[in-house]
């Protein structure tokens, strides 16, 4: 992990958009923040082997998002 970086994702739609903040300020550690409308709702920090945890997770929900909008159209 790259000590010293941070990203800004914005989320959401409509009046329902928040942000994502990811920074490696520490060694070996990712803090993730969430806010909705300005206001942070939680931040978590995550060692290397629960970013991959993570990562994985999120590929496994989009592969299973993938496959709900092929059976729909």
């Amino acid at each position: 992990m790259a000590k010293g970086k941070e990203i800004s994702i914005k989320v959401g739609r409509g009046t329902q958009r928040g942000d994502i903040h990811l920074s490696a300020l520490l060694p070996e550690t990712v803090s993730l923040s969430v806010s909705y409308k300005g206001e942070r709702a939680a931040t978590v920090t995550l060692t290397g082997e629960q970013v991959e945890q993570l990562r994985q997770a999120l590929n496994e929900m989009a592969l299973q998002g993938e496959t709900r909008l092929r059976l729909a159209a």
